[in-house]
C-alpha cells in the first residue's frame, strides 16, 4: 500500500479512501478478488496442484486458498477443479 500510495502522491489513507471511492472496495479486497480469479483460472484450465495454485496467486498455503475461495465463490478448489 505505502508503495502505491507513493506512487499517485497520496498518503496511505488517502490512497485507500480514493481507491475506494473509485473502484467501489478497498484496495486488500480488490487485490484478492484479483487472486482468487487466478486462482480459479488456473484450476479450471490446467492440471498443477492446488499447494502450487496456492503459491503461485500469493496465498501462504493450500488451506488458505480453500477458505478465501469459499468465502468468495462458495465452493471449493476442488470443484472448481473438477467442473474445469
Amino acid at each position: 500500500m505505502e508503495d502505491l500510495a507513493s506512487a499517485a502522491g497520496l498518503g496511505v489513507s488517502q490512497f485507500a479512501r480514493r481507491f475506494k471511492a473509485r473502484v467501489g472496495c478497498p484496495p486488500h479486497r480488490y487485490l484478492v478478488r484479483l487472486r482468487v480469479e487466478q486462482a480459479a483460472r488456473l484450476l479450471r484450465a490446467g492440471s498443477m496442484p492446488i499447494a502450487q495454485v496456492a503459491a503461485a496467486c500469493g496465498f501462504s498455503h493450500q488451506e488458505h486458498l480453500t477458505r478465501v475461495i469459499r468465502a468468495q465463490l462458495g465452493t471449493t478448489p476442488a470443484v472448481l477443479r473438477r467442473e474445469g
